[in-house]
């Protein structure tokens, strides 16, 4: 099994590792990762929660799923992960003034890190030249084992059958939301994931389990399972980067879209749920949102 929860809404499982506040909220969707979205005079689109793994329980669409797919005259994703953009964001993620990972870290956080990463098969080299941040995104991932994510194998699709593709967001502005954190934060959060690094395969097979129940409701919950890590100051500072801050450009350029129809939109799942959510937020700009799957 592989999962990528990487410079996508993948990230937004980090959320589960700083002891983010679970939110507490009343007469919102929390089950289902299929959702219709529909106005009067407008053809439907449907908003599908995805998970950025290659599980193949996660993989396979589900009837419903594929369906919707079909049946879309254009398809919505976070990002288009074109060639020229995916080497963008990469070149983003080292330094590019001649700094380092062993300047900016203490010495111990520094040697722990290239430990970890040499256990996946990264040299110190390469490892000097990442920005803690991106240090972060790649520890948050198990090692590449083979097989396409759920997006990407969407995406994929999508091309295959010439199908409009749109992206809400680029890749350079998904890592531009983390290049531009405080230092002094990527340092806290790089420290916090090292610490809590020997854990993430179980908070892997959770997301997984939570994603396959279509449970949003435990997705977000899976925050209270690790609130021992991090601080809430932290958690909050991350969680507005992560989530809210996204959530409300991908709501204002969903709304072009929406009001065209027949979309089938794929965005990570932990987007969708929850105040500030886009469920919640599709809602409030008059949309008719009700679960198919």
């Amino acid at each position: 099994m592989r999962i990528r929860l990487g410079l996508t809404a993948g990230v937004l499982a980090l959320l589960a590792w700083l002891g983010g506040a679970v939110p507490a909220w009343a007469e919102v969707l929390t089950r289902g990762l299929l959702f219709e979205v529909a106005r009067e005079g407008v053809p439907p689109s449907f908003l599908f929660g995805t998970l950025h793994s290659a599980d193949p329980r996660v993989v396979a669409l589900p009837p419903p799923v594929q369906v919707a797919f079909d049946g879309a005259q254009g398809f919505v994703m976070e990002a288009v992960p074109d060639a020229d953009a995916v080497a963008k964001s990469m070149a983003l993620m080292a330094y590019a003034d001649g700094g380092s990972l062993r300047q900016a870290l203490p010495a111990d956080l520094y040697t722990q890190a290239v430990a970890v990463m040499a256990s996946r098969g990264l040299g110190e080299d390469a490892v000097n030249r990442l920005k803690p941040w991106a240090l972060v995104m790649l520890l948050s991932a198990p090692p590449v084992t083979g097989g396409e994510v759920l997006d990407l194998a969407l995406y994929r699709a999508a091309q295959a059958q010439g199908r409009p593709t749109v992206g809400l967001e680029t890749l350079e502005e998904q890592v531009a939301l983390f290049d531009r954190l405080d230092p002094a934060d990527q340092v806290a959060l790089l420290r916090q994931t090292l610490a809590i690094y020997p854990e993430l395969p179980e908070v892997f097979h959770r997301l997984v389990a939570a994603y396959v129940r279509r449970d949003l409701s435990s997705l977000v919950q899976l925050n209270e399972m690790y609130n021992r890590w991090g601080t809430p100051e932290l958690a909050a500072r991350f969680h507005r980067v992560a989530i809210d801050d996204r959530n409300e450009r991908m709501a204002e350029r969903l709304a072009p879209l929406l009001a065209q129809g027949g979309h089938f939109i794929a965005l990570g799942a932990l987007h969708l749920p929850g105040p500030g959510g886009l469920l919640e937020r599709l809602q409030g700009q008059g949309y008719r949102v009700r679960p198919i799957y």
